[in-house]
């Protein structure tokens, strides 16, 4: 009788916890999933990636401009703000060179971002919000004493009724711009639609 009670009861346990799992059809599926959703993501990651990089380079090129102009009145000399085109570096001298030295202010731009002076994509809503003169794109922008823009390079520096841009590119359709107005207001923008604007010009900055 006793030998029998137990085989009952190991029968009884064995039944109450069956081991239980994943078949492969669920998995199978589950992978599927992941994978589906991982296709839609990470397109969706990389190119917030590349705006976090363009707005990131956008807004500290534009304090870079404006550390220039703040210099140029504290020291009551013309400063210049120098960033040669298809390169990664813009500084900050008094324009007595035209090369990078240690200790100038500067910013280096990350990953594949560059200077770029051609830019590819209409900047028709940059020129009509800096006014004046068709802005110049160049690489060096001067402030003079008075805080305002001016024509690079001698010791006067004189204030023109012209602007400046600086473009940033990433070499995959994105772009950032700086703006710096005859007033020596300065601002960073980025690409939002490059063809068919719906701001009424060709291309949207915003």
């Amino acid at each position: 009788m006793l030998v029998n009670f137990r085989k009952k009861e190991y029968g009884a346990i064995s039944m109450k916890n069956p081991e239980s799992g994943f078949s492969l059809v669920e998995l199978t599926v589950v992978s599927v999933i992941l994978i589906i959703i991982s296709a839609i993501a990470i397109p969706n990651i990389m190119q917030a990636n590349r705006n976090y990089q363009l707005d990131g380079a956008g807004h500290s090129v534009a304090s870079l401009l404006q550390q220039a102009r703040m210099q140029a009145v504290r020291y009551n000399q013309p400063q210049l703000a120098q960033a040669p085109f298809n390169s990664t570096l813009a500084f900050v001298n008094d324009g007595s060179t035209s090369t990078y030295t240690n200790g100038n202010p500067d910013v280096a731009l990350a990953g594949a971002l560059t200077f770029n002076g051609a830019p590819t994509p209409d900047h028709g809503q940059l020129d009509a919000y800096i006014g004046g003169q068709a802005p110049q794109i160049v690489a060096a922008i001067g402030f003079n004493a008075r805080g305002l823009p001016c024509s690079a390079g001698g010791n006067t520096c004189p204030s023109t009724d012209r602007g400046y841009e600086w473009f940033i590119t990433n070499g995959n359709g994105g772009w950032e711009a700086v703006t710096v107005s005859p007033s020596g207001r300065i601002k960073s923008w980025r690409l939002n639609q490059a063809t068919n604007g719906t701001c009424g010009y060709a291309a949207c900055w915003q």
